[in-house]
């Protein structure tokens, strides 16, 4: 066998690749230099000259799965189509079948196209339906005629990147546990050589799944899987594969993400790619898929909400009975600044159960006891304990805060923060009460309402840990779809920021609460990653959104003149200690294309994301 893949891989096959580099060239022509992600593509994308060092490669592989590539057709333009049959079989990585199945065409040119495709390669089978399926029963056909290990979803008129299958293949060799893979896709269209809108996602991400289908392309899953649960339903056609994807992760764990952009998604006139509102009828069968997914995984009260700004789903849980909310908040005088932040929970919170605990540091301000007085007397359940040592420690003062508290869910807020949403303690308390979940966190904004200062905390990036998309903003600013879809959706997320995080009681217990030798900063990032060590999910809620003055009321840890550089030092010193591999190897929801000393903003070299 080796000998003769060696044979095919140093003659026959080169030739081959080299006719289908060619073939697109003349459908389409020479690539064409478009924007500064098209340059990257060209100077980044696999090339013929590169073949050796990929067969070299996957020589070496112990482990070579057949896999069989399923493409549905109808009416394809004949282009599209031959150019996605060519990457396919332009693969470094020629273990393959592809299994078209046409859908009854009337177009004879894209029978054309098959026939002549499976003439020259055997790895190319196909069917010519006589009854129209629409794409879930064309799909479940090319399931049944397949025979690898592993089945790949092609759409008719995109491409494969030639070393798609290749790096699947390279995964499957370090995970042979795999049931399901996805990979980073960027969109393609009319215009020769115009790649843009790359899509660099997070590892395997539930939450998100439950607000958009981010995995889309390329999905590889294993085929014992397909046949044990059955394959796309013809009621949900139209998120046919997002509903599979739902269904696919209620039966598997082994979910795993190659970080490499290896697919490209044609965008014309009539794709999905181009407009959602082509296909109107999407919204229904999302909004069925997703109420039969939650609905299996047991979930009775809750409302799904349709983002028509952001086309994606925000699942609001409820959460049962009235729960206490115990609202925990350090402070020290600044008079001004607290008394916004009272104001807004006492006159914008639509919830009512809740407590608010202001744990008084040392305030020497005369107006400030004034004004702790007056919140004391019209509301109940307002209090204030002190907690005063001689060097502050947001850490001990929160500890100190929870032991006081009666509510079953803590609300962890900084005395420089002020409430937007009204329903923001529903929202969070809807999560924050479901058995698998840790800390909720929520989208904080710069006064003004217009940038984001938080949107989740990505860890092992910035030095030891930083705020995504802090000074990206909301509007009249152009977002790649990867700060669009993280920025928007709701998500799991590594760390939340302690100025507004949401957790259980018994689960600040359970770990002890902050780690006081965080006293400062990275109280709250280890907070988390003990809580995920646990087994629980920490989630950014977009949906809930505060402005935050940020340290307005006692500085920077960078302003030496307001805190201890010193002891900023020291705690990022202890976080890399205790946390090198995350300092290492960076967050699981943090894609390895991005610079990480600047988050989501830079993207790496493609080229040493491929050594990796």
């Amino acid at each position: 066998m080796a000998k003769g893949f060696r044979a095919f891989m140093n003659s026959t096959f080169p030739r081959f690749m080299a006719a289908c580099y060619a073939k697109r060239q003349q459908l389409f022509g020479a690539p064409a230099e478009v924007n500064a992600y098209s340059a990257w593509v060209q100077k980044n994308y696999p090339t013929e000259a590169q073949r050796n060092k990929f067969f070299k490669e996957i020589e070496a592989f112990n482990y070579r799965p057949l896999i069989s590539v399923v493409m549905p057709t109808y009416n394809t333009n004949p282009q599209f189509l031959q150019c996605a049959v060519s990457s396919v079989l332009a693969q470094f990585y020629n273990n393959l079948e592809l299994i078209i199945v046409d859908d009854a065409s009337p177009n004879e040119e894209v029978r054309a196209v098959i026939q002549n495709a499976a003439e020259k390669d055997k790895r190319v089978k196909y069917k010519f339906l006589d009854k129209n399926l629409h794409i879930a029963g064309v799909t479940n056909e090319g399931f049944a005629m397949s025979t690898g290990e592993f089945v790949a979803l092609l759409d008719h008129d995109d491409e494969l990147w030639p070393n798609a299958l290749f790096e699947v293949v390279k995964l499957l060799n370090k995970h042979q546990d795999a049931n399901f893979i996805y990979t980073d896709e960027d969109k393609i269209d009319e215009v020769p050589g115009h790649h843009f809108h790359e899509f660099f996602k997070p590892d395997w991400n539930l939450e998100l799944l439950r607000a958009i289908n981010y995995p889309v392309h390329l999905s590889v899953v294993r085929k014992t899987l397909i046949d044990k649960f059955g394959g796309e339903r013809s009621e949900f056609d139209g998120t046919q594969d997002w509903e599979f994807f739902l269904r696919l992760a209620r039966h598997t764990d082994k979910v795993y993400h190659v970080p490499k952009v290896l697919y490209s998604w044609r965008v014309h006139a009539q794709s999905t790619a181009q407009s959602f509102s082509s296909k109107p009828y999407l919204v229904e069968a999302q909004e069925r898929a997703l109420t039969d997914d939650l609905a299996a995984r047991g979930f009775k009260n809750f409302t799904l909400v349709r983002d028509e700004v952001n086309n994606g789903w925000n699942t609001i849980f409820k959460p049962s009975g009235n729960p206490l909310v115990s609202i925990v908040i350090p402070s020290k005088n600044a008079c001004e600044i607290i008394g916004r932040c009272f104001e807004s929970i006492f006159v914008k919170t639509s919830y009512q159960n809740f407590e608010v605990i202001v744990v008084d540091t040392g305030s020497d301000e005369k107006q400030v006891q004034k004004l702790y007085d007056e919140f004391a007397q019209k509301h109940s359940n307002f209090r204030v304990v002190e907690f005063v040592e001689d060097r502050f420690s947001y850490a001990k003062a929160c500890n100190f805060g929870a032991t006081q508290a009666n509510g079953e869910h803590l609300l962890m807020l900084n005395n420089d923060t002020e409430v937007i949403t009204e329903n923001w303690l529903e929202l969070l308390l809807g999560d924050s009460a479901r058995e698998e979940i840790g800390a909720v966190g929520v989208m904080l904004l710069y006064p003004g309402e217009e940038i984001v200062q938080h949107a989740g905390i990505v860890s092992g990036v910035g030095g030891s840990a930083s705020n995504a998309f802090s000074t990206v903003k909301l509007h009249n600013q152009p977002l790649s779809i990867s700060q669009h879809v993280l920025i928007f959706n709701k998500r799991e997320v590594t760390a939340v920021s302690a100025a507004c995080m949401m957790v259980k009681k018994s689960v600040f217990d359970l770990v002890n609460g902050f780690d006081s030798e965080f006293a400062i900063t990275y109280n709250d990032v280890d907070l988390c990653l003990r809580i995920r060590n646990l087994g629980m999910t920490n989630i950014y809620n977009p949906y809930v959104r505060l402005v935050h003055h940020e340290s307005i009321s006692l500085g920077k840890p960078e302003e030496v003149k307001k805190r201890d550089l010193a002891e900023f030092k020291r705690a990022q010193e202890l976080f890399h200690s205790r946390y090198p591999d995350l300092i290492k190897y960076g967050d699981p929801f943090f894609n390895i294309n991005f610079d990480r000393t600047n988050p989501f903003h830079v993207l790496k070299s493609q080229a040493e994301v491929l050594r990796k």
